[in-house]
């Protein structure tokens, strides 16, 4: 015998072969697009919701308020950052020239 998967059929050895592709049923695939849709469909509420408690309530426009003030400082440090290693680049060239 072989190592491949068979069966004995009318006294020969008969090599089964591999299906190509498992058979789904067709319900099974619009179940599961189904119950996709519906999870993105709230999704989509759930941001629209979101959306909605951030402009409209006091507590979303603090967030708002505090996220913006958060990245100015981010940014005024990272430019500070900037300005501070071109200032020390120029330092040392200005130090080699003399």
């Amino acid at each position: 015998m072989t190592d491949e998967k068979g069966h004995f059929e009318k006294g020969q050895w008969v090599v089964e072969s591999e299906p190509s592709a498992t058979k789904t049923d067709g319900n099974a695939i619009d179940k599961r697009f189904s119950e996709a849709t519906k999870s993105v469909i709230s999704s989509i509420d759930d941001v629209m919701k979101v959306t909605r408690d951030l402009v409209t309530t006091e507590e979303g426009k603090q967030y708002i308020e505090k996220t913006i003030k958060d990245t100015q400082t981010q940014i005024q440090k990272s430019f500070d950052d900037i300005f501070s290693r071109a200032k020390n680049e120029l330092d040392k060239k200005i130090k080699k020239v003399k």
